[in-house]
């Protein structure tokens, strides 16, 4: 009977030992995000009275929406998109002495990158996850485009100016490595801090071509081409200038 008592006692203890050490567990991760988890990420600037959120960038300085997805307690994808176009007109109209001069001006170029990464994650608490990550980009510049139209008003007619340039693209691609951290202050919702270094490689232009058409109030149309060719390649191997504080929020899928 005594041996009974004994065992029973015995299993009753590892019985709720093993009930603690999961309710232990259990908590450890309560904050954390989960396996199968997707994450978006934010900085964040400014003080305390005057805090604002803006987009990630990437290693040409263009906004990034960066998405993390937790594939386990160790290790955390994620991907940064930077879809980029650029638009530009200007209106002008004033006069000359007797003339009326109307300007108008368009520019446009479009890029876009991609940004894939890992992030090794390390044993911190049941709010802080401290991690390791390296990340790769690659990125394609299109074509720089540029034209600007003048036309000239008097009392014989109107004259046309019309000149347009062309210039060819190019691509980047780079590598960087960070550490940092997730303090989670409410259950998947985090405020970190990043810091790293990498190398960026950006190689734009190529063929230019500019073209100019006059159309005066008399005489005949002209039309005039110039080609030419220029290359910019820029390596640049660098430290981030100031600490990156983020903000994220993970959601469960």
């Amino acid at each position: 009977m005594k041996n009974l008592i004994v065992l029973s006692l015995v299993f009753l203890s590892i019985s709720v030992q093993a009930q603690v050490m999961d309710s232990v567990s259990t908590t450890e991760k309560e904050f954390l995000p989960s396996a199968k988890d997707l994450g978006i990420t934010v900085n964040v600037n400014g003080l305390v009275s005057n805090i604002t959120t803006s987009p990630r960038q990437d290693l040409r300085g263009e906004n990034t929406l960066l998405f993390r997805y937790v594939i386990n307690d160790n290790m955390t994808f994620r991907m940064g998109l930077a879809p980029t176009i650029y638009s530009a007109r200007f209106l002008n109209t004033d006069s000359v002495g007797k003339d009326l001069v109307e300007f108008d001006s368009t520019a446009r170029q479009s890029a876009f990158s991609i940004r894939p990464g890992l992030e090794f994650h390390f044993k911190g608490s049941k709010r802080l996850d401290p991690y390791l990550a390296i990340d790769g980009e690659a990125g394609v510049v299109g074509q720089f485009s540029a034209g600007a139209t003048t036309n000239i008003s008097d009392t014989t007619g109107t004259s046309k100016y019309n000149r347009t340039v062309t210039e060819a693209g190019g691509f980047s691609f780079g590598a960087k490595a960070s550490v940092g951290f997730n303090y989670f202050v409410a259950k998947r919702l985090s405020a970190g801090l990043e810091y790293g270094m990498g190398i960026h490689y950006l190689a734009t232009g190529g063929d230019r071509q500019e073209v100019l058409q006059i159309d005066p109030t008399s005489g005949s149309a002209t039309t005039t081409r110039q080609l030419s060719s220029t290359r910019v390649v820029n390596t640049q191997f660098f430290v981030d200038p100031r600490v990156q504080f983020t903000l994220s929020y993970f959601f469960s899928l």
